[in-house]
């Protein structure tokens, strides 16, 4: 069962943001088990993100939201760029009603 994570986010500055490297912060995502993520930016406001991440399963979904509400603490401390997470929403596919168009 494929679990979806949606993320919320609103950032000072995009740009900022995703740099230095967002290979090693896709990387990390990985290594934590996710299978795919989605990157949106609000039409009307460019620092309002919306991610979208895939998860085999509820356990592995769960324990990336903690390992990542952790790792924002102490990256904020370390002095890279600030995030304020407004939402997660976690949910499972309904692949019989989904798919591409």
């Amino acid at each position: 069962m494929t679990v979806s994570v949606f993320q919320r986010v609103q950032v000072d500055d995009f740009d900022g943001w995703l740099n230095p490297d967002p290979n090693q912060v896709f990387a990390m995502m990985k290594e934590q088990g996710a299978s795919s993520v989605l990157l949106t930016r609000n039409l009307e406001d460019p620092n309002s993100l919306m991610i979208h991440m895939e998860f085999p399963d509820e356990s592995t979904a769960k324990s990336f939201v903690e390992w990542y509400s952790t790792q924002v603490q102490e990256w904020t401390a370390a002095g890279y760029p600030s995030q304020d997470i407004k939402e997660w929403w976690l949910g499972t596919n309904v692949d019989s009603h989904s798919g591409t168009l």
